[in-house]
C-alpha cells in the first residue's frame, strides 16, 4: 500500500515538472517503437544515383600517347596536310613554341596555346608540290597536239550543249547579259510605233540607236554619256 501510494507520488511529480519546463515525458516503450521506425525507414532509404554502382560504372579509358609521338618519320605528309586547314596541335610533330615567356622561362608550347598563330603553309611541301605537279602534267597536255585540239572542239561543241534541270529555271534578271529580243523594252518599242502608224519599221535605223542605248545602260549600268544616249535615242524614236 505504501508502495502504490509511492509511484502515484513520483508519477504526479514527473507530470508536474514536465508541464514547467515545457516538455512532455514519454513512455519508454513509445520511445523504442518510434526508434526501431525511423532506423527501419533510414535503413530502406537507396542512397546515392540509380544504377551506378561499382558494376555499372563504365571504365575510364587511358589516356594514350599522343599522335604527335606515334608518328613514323617517313610518313606520306600530304596524307596528314592535304589541303589547307588551320594548324592542328595533335597532327604536326614539330616543338613549336610562341607566346611570352613566364618568369623568364621559355614561351608556352603548342597545346592549348591562344597565342600561337601559324601560317597556313603546311600543305604547300616539296612533296605535295610535286604531286600536283604531277596531275597537271597528266591532265594537261599541249594545246598544239591533234589529240588535245580535238579534246577543246569536243569540249567547246557538245559539251557545252547538255542542260542540268536547274537550268530551266534561269529567269532574265539571272541572265549574264542583258538581250534585246523579246525583252519588255522591244515590245513597248514595236507598240509604240504600231500606235504612230509605223507598223512594219522595226528595222529602222531609229530603232537600232534606241537598242544600243537600251543594251547600253543595261549591262553597263548609269552613267552619264549611257543616259544621254538613251534619251536622245529615245527622243529620236519619239520624232522629238
Amino acid at each position: 500500500m505504501a508502495a502504490h501510494k509511492m509511484n502515484k507520488s513520483i508519477l504526479s511529480l514527473g507530470q508536474i515538472n514536465g508541464r514547467i519546463y515545457g516538455i512532455h515525458a514519454l513512455n519508454p516503450l513509445n520511445r523504442a517503437t518510434y526508434a526501431t521506425a525511423l532506423s527501419t525507414n533510414n535503413s530502406s532509404q537507396n542512397k546515392g544515383f540509380p544504377n551506378r554502382g561499382p558494376l555499372n560504372r563504365r571504365p575510364r579509358r587511358e589516356v594514350g600517347d599522343p599522335r604527335t609521338d606515334r608518328m613514323p618519320v617517313d610518313q606520306d605528309w600530304t596524307a596528314v596536310y592535304p589541303n589547307a586547314a588551320p594548324f592542328r596541335q595533335g597532327s604536326v610533330p614539330l616543338p613549336v613554341r610562341m607566346g611570352f615567356p613566364v618568369k623568364r622561362g621559355v614561351p608556352p608550347e603548342k597545346k592549348g596555346n591562344l597565342e600561337l598563330k601559324i601560317p597556313n603553309f603546311l600543305h604547300l611541301t616539296p612533296a605535295a608540290i610535286k604531286k600536283h605537279c604531277e596531275a597537271l602534267k597528266r591532265k594537261s597536255k599541249c594545246l598544239l597536239s591533234g589529240n588535245s585540239r580535238i579534246d577543246s572542239m569536243y569540249l567547246l561543241t557538245h559539251e557545252s550543249w547538255k542542260a542540268e534541270a536547274w537550268e530551266s529555271e534561269k529567269t532574265v534578271a539571272d541572265m549574264e547579259e542583258y538581250s534585246w529580243e523579246n525583252s519588255p523594252s522591244q515590245k513597248n518599242a514595236l507598240s509604240t510605233l504600231v500606235r504612230m502608224g509605223l507598223a512594219g519599221e522595226g528595222g529602222k535605223p531609229e530603232v537600232q540607236k534606241y537598242r544600243d542605248s537600251v543594251t547600253r545602260l543595261k549591262n553597263e549600268g548609269e552613267s552619264e554619256g549611257s543616259v544621254l544616249q538613251y534619251r536622245e535615242a529615245g527622243k529620236k524614236l519619239l520624232n522629238l
